[in-house]
């Protein structure tokens, strides 16, 4: 019989979740750059093994102490993401102090039918630091019912992961075939590595208050067009994202074309735009338009 179901990796920012997603499918899926907040929106990832198949589902790092809506529509996909997993991980980083919990959050990870814990960033301290920093976290958290506890830093293996996962996962046909990736449309994924981007290419609270809106992706034979615009928050922001001369916005899309390009495997012609929404993240018709469910 197959077994298959939903695995959520939820967790504080910057705990190593994305690059464990990527490292479980072997591609590069989900946006990785150091700032937090990177990730957005649930991203789902398959992986099939012999007779399992995996859904994994990275999740927005939840925010401790939300200031608008934004921070609240973020902590509600990891929720939901916790809400429909057959078995959720809490992706902790070991160079990271224990995280703190938002109420809704802590309920919900205590409420988990299977909850395991999975500890990044352990291969940065000496081999017996290791089991030292590992039974910290396990003695910390002890109002959590983990059915295990699991070393996922780069330098070890991810089939004891995938096994331990496995025997948690029911027994259900395949919801997508063996040889799919993820359900999400290219369209999608050309966001992401225009947010990527921006992070990368932008400093101080600019790429926080920075979204990306693909207006239009058209598919076409030879070089596939698509339109997006840039959102800032404030007037002042829209020249630091455009730069002098236009040389901002000419790296942002020289960069994030070639990445896409890789993506799709052709050409693309890549027109950007920089408009003002006015404190977006605070507006609840600016982020349902943006693809955020707000309540």
């Amino acid at each position: 019989m197959t077994r298959c179901g939903l695995v959520a990796l939820v967790g504080a920012p910057n705990a190593g979740k994305s690059t464990l997603l990527n490292r479980l499918v072997g591609q590069n899926l989900a946006a990785i750059t150091p700032k937090p907040q990177t990730t957005r929106f649930r991203i789902p990832a398959i992986r099939t093994e012999g007779e399992t198949q995996f859904i994994f589902v990275d999740t927005p790092g939840w925010v401790s102490n939300p200031k608008n809506p934004w921070h609240i529509a973020l902590t509600q996909q990891s929720l939901a993401a916790l809400r429909e997993a057959d078995v959720s991980v809490w992706v902790l980083s070991a160079a990271q102090p224990i995280p703190t919990l938002p109420p809704p959050t802590e309920k919900a990870l205590q409420k988990a039918p299977c909850l395991l814990a999975a500890l990044t960033h352990l291969d940065l301290y000496p081999s017996p630091s290791r089991a030292t920093k590992l039974a910290e976290f396990q003695s910390k958290l002890t109002s959590f019912s983990f059915q295990n506890w699991i070393d996922i830093s780069l330098d070890q293996p991810l089939e004891p992961f995938l096994q331990t996962i496995a025997a948690y996962l029911p027994e259900s046909p395949f919801l997508y075939p063996s040889d799919a990736l993820t359900p999400l449309p290219q369209r999608f994924f050309v966001g992401e590595i225009l947010r990527s981007q921006v992070y990368q290419h932008l400093h101080e609270e600019i790429p926080y208050g920075t979204e990306v809106e693909i207006t239009l992706y058209k598919e076409q034979p030879e070089r596939d067009y698509i339109a997006a615009t840039l959102y800032v928050e404030k007037e002042s922001h829209k020249p630091i994202v455009i730069g002098k001369g236009g040389q901002m916005l000419k790296k942002i899309g020289t960069a994030a074309r070639q990445e896409i390009e890789q993506l799709i495997g052709k050409p693309v012609f890549l027109e950007l735009h920089v408009k003002v929404a006015p404190k977006w993240r605070r507006s609840p018709t600016y982020l349902r338009r943006l693809g955020y469910r707000t309540s």
